[in-house]
């Protein structure tokens, strides 16, 4: 048996001709006086344009076609990239995938078939806007590539409220915010106390995203410095000397190397010439 071929959407245009003299629709008829008139022959043009017109109201009638069909095909879309999604993902909540609406002039039937998304392929769940193939495989067998867009929600940390250019983040100004990750452009955060003591190196609105474009570190101990590390609890502290392993601010975590017994631990800044061992 030969294979159904592809549904396939052409367009033809028709363009008539300028020149009355050329024009294939110019009958000539005897006048009483004897001249020849150049008026058009309606019966022959008629009999000359019937293919045309005939392709002409054709294409109006299907523009005046209701979008049923065209709705039919949109939700039947919809529902295989729903299915598509749940099987590539296993049903995360978090994930929402939307197909643009259809061109309302295609003309397609609904699929007899499951449709195929993607040849199978999986989706890049990292990528907001991307363009995915949708292939019908039944009895009257179409496919088109269909803009969608896979909304990532995700808890991120965002400011609390409005910040200036050079100020340093405390714990009030950081919360956390359910936001689409597709979105964002630059990495973002997951813990607000990781982003205590580092500085805003641009406005920052009430809500907004904050990702590492937008921060820089107001430090105040560098890698190398000597510090004093203290650990203890219940009063009793009990002091040691460290390096620091990495530039760093004030509430900011940073590893620090005991001088004396070569252990690196985790360590809140204090200040300048303090740490607070992590635990300790």
């Amino acid at each position: 048996m030969s294979a159904i071929p592809m549904a396939e959407i052409h367009c033809y245009t028709t363009s008539l001709p300028m020149n009355q003299s050329n024009s294939p629709f110019t009958a000539h008829a005897r006048t009483r006086r004897g001249r020849r008139s150049r008026r058009p022959s309606l019966t022959r043009a008629i009999a000359l344009l019937g293919p045309s017109l005939a392709l002409l109201l054709g294409g109006n009638a299907a523009a005046a076609e209701p979008r049923g069909a065209v709705e039919t095909v949109q939700a039947q879309v919809a529902t295989a990239m729903d299915n598509y999604l749940e099987q590539q993902v296993g049903g995360a909540g978090n994930l929402t995938l939307r197909a643009d609406r259809l061109d309302p002039r295609l003309r397609l039937d609904r699929c007899d078939q499951p449709l195929e998304i993607n040849e199978g392929r999986p989706l890049d769940l990292n990528r907001g806007r991307q363009t995915v193939k949708v292939s019908c495989h039944g009895q009257s067998p179409w496919r088109i590539y269909v803009p969608v867009e896979l909304t990532r929600r995700q808890q991120a940390v965002v400011a609390t409220r409005p910040l200036s250019a050079g100020d340093v983040l405390g714990a009030d100004d950081l919360g956390l915010a359910t936001v689409d990750a597709n979105r964002a452009r630059q990495r973002y955060f997951h813990d607000p106390q990781e982003l205590v003591g580092m500085m805003a190196t641009q406005p920052l609105r009430s809500g907004q995203l904050i990702t590492s474009n937008t921060l820089g570190v107001n430090a105040v101990v560098e890698r190398g410095d000597r510090v004093s590390i203290q650990a203890g609890t219940g009063g009793f502290v009990v002091g040691s000397t460290g390096e620091v392993q990495a530039r760093a601010g004030v509430g900011q975590r940073v590893r620090v190397k005991n001088i004396h017994s070569g252990k690196v631990i985790e360590a809140i800044v204090v200040d300048s010439r303090t740490v607070d061992a992590i635990g300790g």
